[in-house]
């Protein structure tokens, strides 16, 4: 399960980027908090989730052509430092309550351009730092670092609300970010081997014309899509779910987030135990589909007890059909090119998830929210559904391709 570790280096890349995402987690949770405490809008709380994740709709794409021309590890290294101080000019306005809304929207905004250009490259170190024949073990086992700090930094962000304060999550979260700048000082990275003719926007364009050489590309890289659009973006709004609809308060809240958390640890964990998945578009179709069936629950409940059991099956559904997606295209993807086919990838992801946030905060504020997550659900139940019935004439167009 966890031969992936084996390796040095991947083990520092994983420990930490544990630590950071604990940190972000909180900052997340403590962020949505206080501006629903500060607003009462689930509009302003789509809009922050909107600013934050913007700059990947617009920076994806260049992002992976420079993350195959520079070293990917420097790279990272600029960026994870300017998200750390981001996060602590947050704390600080906040410690001195200087803190109003337009400032927290500008400062995800910022965080959100530097997370957009880490993302590809960050996505594409993982062939570097272990076997190919590992790289689904190492895949799945980023999924489950990713959502153990989805567990445990909610949970712990609902208690320090009580005693430090949101101001207390966000010194935290900049002091996180320490330990994933240190593992990027001692691990070792090949440098990128590209010809130094063309620019960024010839290397994007022979990235695109990659995947649409390739159909099977462009149907994996629509399942993330349609979730990123319409029902990953409840995660933004869980705050008002917690209040509204299932009536707990910031530590509720952060259980709840737990519980997704936990449901998609356990996900990522089964996975890692897999040498293979034949069959892989299978699984994460049938992913998907469970999934937005879960998000239709969650329109419906009243009870903590049983939010939390969906927040656990969506959870599991969304590890299930993003790591298994993420594997496939890395495998498909030529060293050279890995870059800019991942930073389709987190286009796919999150490039459209502000978009989604903004249009899930709308319905909510306009509809309500149960009426904007069971739409959601319903419009990606009916599209999953419609692939795996037709996912063997999508096989017959075009296998898979191999680097």
């Amino acid at each position: 399960m966890f031969r992936s570790l084996r390796s040095r280096d991947f083990a520092l890349f994983w420990g930490g980027n544990f630590l950071s995402n604990i940190g972000t987690w909180m900052q997340n949770l403590a962020l949505g908090w206080m501006i629903l405490l500060m607003t009462n809008s689930p509009f302003l709380l789509g809009l922050n989730g909107f600013l934050s994740q913007a700059p990947s709709l617009f920076l994806s794409l260049p992002g992976g052509a420079i993350a195959d021309r520079l070293s990917r590890r420097k790279l990272m290294l600029y960026t994870q430092t300017s998200m750390m101080l981001l996060a602590l000019i947050l704390a600080v306005l906040t410690s001195f309550k200087a803190i109003r809304i337009s400032e927290i929207l500008v400062i995800s905004l910022l965080t959100g351009l530097a997370s957009a250009l880490n993302n590809p490259a960050y996505q594409a170190l993982f062939p570097d730092l272990v076997e190919r024949e590992d790289l689904l073990n190492a895949v799945a086992l980023n999924s489950a670092q990713f959502n153990m700090s989805r567990a445990v930094g909610p949970t712990l962000a609902g208690l320090a609300l009580g005693t430090l304060g949101a101001a207390g999550c966000f010194y935290l979260n900049s002091l996180s970010f320490l330990a994933l700048i240190i593992a990027l000082l001692k691990i070792a990275v090949p440098e990128p081997q590209v010809e130094k003719a063309g620019g960024v926007w010839q290397a994007m364009l022979e990235g695109l014309r990659f995947v649409r050489q390739n159909p099977v590309l462009i149907v994996l890289l629509s399942i993330p899509s349609f979730l990123s659009l319409l029902g990953l973006p409840f995660v933004v709004l869980m705050p008002a779910v917690a209040r509204d609809m299932v009536h707990t308060d910031a530590v509720g809240l952060g259980y709840l987030m737990a519980g997704a958390g936990v449901g998609a640890v356990i996900a990522a964990l089964i996975l890692a135990r897999l040498e293979d998945l034949a069959h892989k578009g299978n699984y994460i179709l049938t992913s998907a589909a469970a999934f937005s069936f879960g998000l239709l629950l969650l329109a419906t409940v009243h009870s903590f007890r049983w939010s939390f059991a969906m927040l656990v099956l969506l959870g599991a559904t969304m590890v299930g059909t993003l790591a298994l997606t993420n594997s496939m295209l890395q495998l498909a993807s030529p060293p050279a090119l890995r870059g800019r086919l991942m930073s389709m990838y987190n286009l796919s992801v999150l490039g459209l998830a502000p978009l989604g946030s903004l249009q899930m905060g709308t319905l909510a504020e306009q509809w309500g929210m149960r009426a904007a997550l069971a739409l959601g659900g319903s419009v990606c139940l009916i599209y999953f559904l419609v692939l795996l019935a037709f996912l063997p004439r999508l096989r017959r167009v075009a296998p898979l391709p191999r680097p």
